[in-house]
């Protein structure tokens, strides 16, 4: 027979003052809106980007040259200043380069290999989603829906 059981972790004033002048630059950001532009001698390709989670791996994906160019970026860290992200790019499977970077809001990073230049984006409060208008929105069941609240 088992018992059931809970384990508890406490955290003293110190730590606690601690946790919270670490959070408090982080404070609501959790993911943030990231763009990738790669630039391959004068021809410029925009991903028009989509919204990345901390410690979610955004893969994005741009065909230029009949090949495919995969970067992948992973925010370590964020806070509404700042983030720590890892970059993974590669070229039709074969890896290119890899880094980790500092990256502050509104300043793209920029990367290079040989001709091609890559410029990462990263904006915590995002982009307005205007893919659904209001008229367009789900509703609940009506009157003549035959399993109305079933």
């Amino acid at each position: 027979m088992f018992a059931p059981f809970a384990l508890v972790a406490t955290a003293g004033p110190a730590q606690a003052e601690e946790a919270d002048a670490e959070g408090s630059d982080k404070a609501g950001v959790d993911s943030a809106y990231v763009k990738v532009t790669l630039t391959k001698g004068e021809d410029s390709f925009a991903h028009p980007g989509f919204r990345v989670a901390i410690d979610e791996e955004g893969v994005f994906v741009i065909n230029c040259d009949g090949k495919d160019h995969e970067v992948v970026v992973t925010i370590r860290e964020a806070s509404e200043t700042n983030f720590k992200i890892e970059v993974d790019y590669s070229v039709n499977g074969n890896e290119q380069l890899s880094e980790s970077l500092d990256a502050t809001v509104g300043t793209p990073v920029e990367l290079r290999k040989g001709k091609t230049a890559l410029a990462i984006d990263l904006d915590p409060r995002g982009q307005k989603d205007t893919s659904r208008k209001d008229g367009e929105k789900i509703l609940g069941p009506d009157s003549d829906d035959p399993l109305g609240g079933m």
